[in-house]
């Protein structure tokens, strides 16, 4: 991990402050922030011609633990959500995801979201309907090159509805509602659904084996370096994805419950970005193609069942052994959680303040002030 020192003492102080004790998990939840936030932040400096030096910062990282401890410090100034008489299908996908995060988007106001940065670039990637853009193919595990993205518009679908376009559309189905990102038509008149995800992933191109930046001589090329970075390379363009279940489970929330269309199938579509200047570009998408199977249709029940039994029954045992520290990183209402700490084995519905209490830990004496 790239923590100072210092830095790794204060989050390791943080995190037990929430409730966190193992330190494996806290390790795991550290350097899965990292993955997610670490960034080369630029700074003023004599030493380059541009006046303009970078360094790599968990600063971030820091920052959003910090602010999960301040809002923790007053729970009663979480505003309360009003609660639905439906469930959409984002509903249906969060609880897949984690039932406590399901809970906590249904039962507060999430005024601090994690990972904002990442979320608005994915609105303003979603208003470029780049699925529109791409020729479409029957294929399991579709998986169109970046060469694909600027290609012409669909050579045998037809886009029939796109959420981005007409927001205020919503499909609803008695208690459910839902908005899939694209209805198409495919050349057999059969509809489909397309659900799209933004990740931000570092652009392999960009690693060419320089390892630093020398004021006499330049940027220092490195051959052990430029191997591997030939290997990342390789390696990520032979990915064809990894598709998670509570995406699946959002793609077949739509074939099933759509009824202004006979939906038969779906896709799901990953677009991996990286940016220029902040400015996002694509550099690689992934596509999986999605029937209605058992496994799917198992898939998708269970998701509905546990949504229903938590809603009517106001609680529901959690499985803390399934609790996977990546993924709690990750989640855009993780300031807002309690069960990350692993102390909880019942949820509730709505999600129970007292689950943001937090816990005694000894400020360490590395970050005291001492005076001579």
């Amino acid at each position: 991990m790239s923590y100072s020192y210092k830095q790794k003492i204060f989050a390791d102080f943080m995190l037990k402050k929430i409730g966190m004790s193992n330190s494996a998990d806290i390790e795991a939840y550290l350097q899965h922030l990292e993955k997610l936030y670490g960034r080369m932040v630029s700074f003023p400096s004599g030493r380059y011609y541009s006046g303009i030096g970078w360094q790599y910062s968990v600063s971030d990282c820091i920052d959003l633990i910090k602010a999960e401890l301040d809002l923790k410090k007053s729970p009663k100034a979480i505003k309360l959500a009003k609660q639905k008489t439906s469930f959409s299908a984002t509903d249906i996908a969060n609880y897949e995801y984690c039932p406590a995060s399901f809970a906590i988007s249904n039962s507060f106001i999430i005024e601090q979201p994690s990972g904002e940065e990442f979320t608005e670039t994915g609105k303003i990637m979603h208003e470029q309907l780049l699925a529109a853009k791409t020729t479409w193919q029957e294929e399991y595990g579709v998986d169109f090159s970046s060469n694909d993205l600027d290609g012409s518009p669909f050579r045998s679908s037809r886009l029939i509805f796109s959420g981005h376009q007409d927001q205020d559309r919503k499909f609803v189905n008695g208690n459910w509602v839902g908005v899939p990102d694209y209805i198409f038509q495919d050349k057999e008149n059969n509809y489909f659904v397309v659900e799209e995800k933004f990740h931000y992933k570092r652009d392999p191109a960009k690693n060419e084996g320089f390892v630093g930046n020398d004021s006499q001589c330049g940027l220092i090329y490195d051959e052990l370096a430029a191997k591997e970075a030939m290997n990342e390379q390789e390696q990520w363009s032979k990915y064809k994805g990894y598709f998670f279940s509570n995406h699946i489970v959002q793609v077949v929330s739509y074939i099933k419950n759509l009824l202004d269309y006979p939906i038969k199938y779906g896709y799901l579509l990953y677009w991996y970005y990286d940016k220029n200047n902040d400015e996002p570009y694509i550099h690689k998408v992934v596509g999986k193609l999605i029937n209605l199977n058992d496994q799917t249709e198992a898939l998708y029940n269970n998701a509905v069942n546990g949504v229903q039994q938590l809603k009517q029954n106001g609680s529901s045992p959690f499985q803390v052994d399934r609790l996977n520290m990546r993924k709690c990183a990750g989640c855009v209402v993780n300031k807002y959680c309690g069960h990350k700490t692993k102390r909880y084995s019942n949820l509730t519905f709505p999600y129970e303040p007292s689950f943001l209490n937090l816990f005694f830990a000894t400020f360490p004496d590395e970050l005291r002030k001492t005076t001579l």
